[in-house]
């Protein structure tokens, strides 16, 4: 069995493999040869020895020069950097682990929305001492009410993690299924169509999900007007499901309302957009999933995924 693997980003140093990842790998499974990858060029060169291969992404072209690949698991959960149909033969398979760093983040942008600490920087360098402006805004993340819009692997984590602060839990996804073990009295799973029901009583949304047709605007100017006037909405899925311009709107219309921001339907986001200048908006350039833990983690998953060949 040959393992090609191109996890080398030439960004960002979390997301990428080390000796000791290929140590680990090469002593769990003796029998396999784990051949690892720092550019294009060099994947490429490799992909006709491949039975299995891993990449951040990968492009339908390239399928002529693995013959042999039977398997394809990539590092990240998104989809588009991914053809839409592979070949007959060939599985695609994205991890799952995301959602154990992603949820920290979006901890911390609901203690920081419910606690006043963003709108406190804002205010710093401007007033000397606003803790009459900061009042109002102060609330309680325990006995909030989340609506966690796509409840699949990273939207069901933060859930879990959330519910150590005794939030209510409300899980938005196309099919709602069995709920989590962790869902205690008051939570519920529910489907996109009752969406419209639950944003006036939603405290905070997360947002987690994926590029599609199906999710392309659906937070639109209509669905903000819903949100309490002081909701937070965190947004660590895809840009294009949030109407940006209609956000930009809604924050100047509710100063205690606040968005934070990790993804955005064109990144860069442009240096003209209005959310940048908004005192109520928290702007994080893609970087939730970020942490030193990254690959170590896709390790993890590689090992059991492969403890099936």
């Amino acid at each position: 069995m040959i393992v090609v693997l191109w996890v080398h980003s030439k960004v960002f140093i979390n997301f990428r493999l080390g000796e000791n990842h290929f140590r680990r790998l090469r002593r769990t499974f003796p029998d396999f040869t784990f051949i690892g990858c720092e550019s294009k060029e060099q994947f490429l060169e490799a992909l006709p020895k491949a039975d299995v291969a891993c990449a951040f992404r990968f492009k339908a072209e390239w399928f002529s020069k693995a013959p042999r690949l039977r398997r394809f698991i990539s590092p990240t959960a998104g989809r588009e950097g991914f053809p839409a149909d592979m070949p007959p033969g060939v599985e695609l398979e994205f991890s799952t682990f995301h959602g154990k760093i992603m949820a920290e983040t979006v901890v911390g942008m609901m203690l920081s929305h419910a606690r006043g600490l963003l709108r406190a920087y804002s205010l710093q360098s401007r007033e000397a001492w606003p803790n009459q402006k900061l009042e109002p805004g102060l609330k309680l993340l325990a006995g909030s009410c989340v609506t966690i819009l796509g409840f699949g692997h990273i939207g069901a984590y933060i859930g879990g993690l959330l519910k150590s602060f005794g939030v209510g839990i409300t899980g938005v996804r196309r099919n709602p299924g069995a709920s989590p073990q962790y869902f205690t009295h008051g939570d519920r799973l529910l489907p996109a169509a009752r969406l419209d029901e639950v944003l006036p009583e939603t405290d905070h949304l997360v947002l987690c999900l994926p590029a599609t047709e199906e999710t392309t605007g659906i937070l639109d100017r209509r669905r903000l007007d819903l949100l309490p006037a002081n909701a937070g909405i965190y947004n660590v899925g895809r840009g294009n499901a949030l109407d940006e311009e209609a956000l930009s709107d809604l924050l100047r219309e509710r100063p205690l309302c606040e968005a934070y921001l990790d993804v955005f339907r064109e990144e860069p986001l442009s240096d003209e957009s209005p959310l940048r200048s908004l005192p109520n908006c928290l702007i994080l350039p893609h970087v939730s999933a970020n942490a030193p833990e990254y690959v170590d983690m896709f390790v993890d998953e590689l090992i059991e995924r492969l403890s099936s060949e």
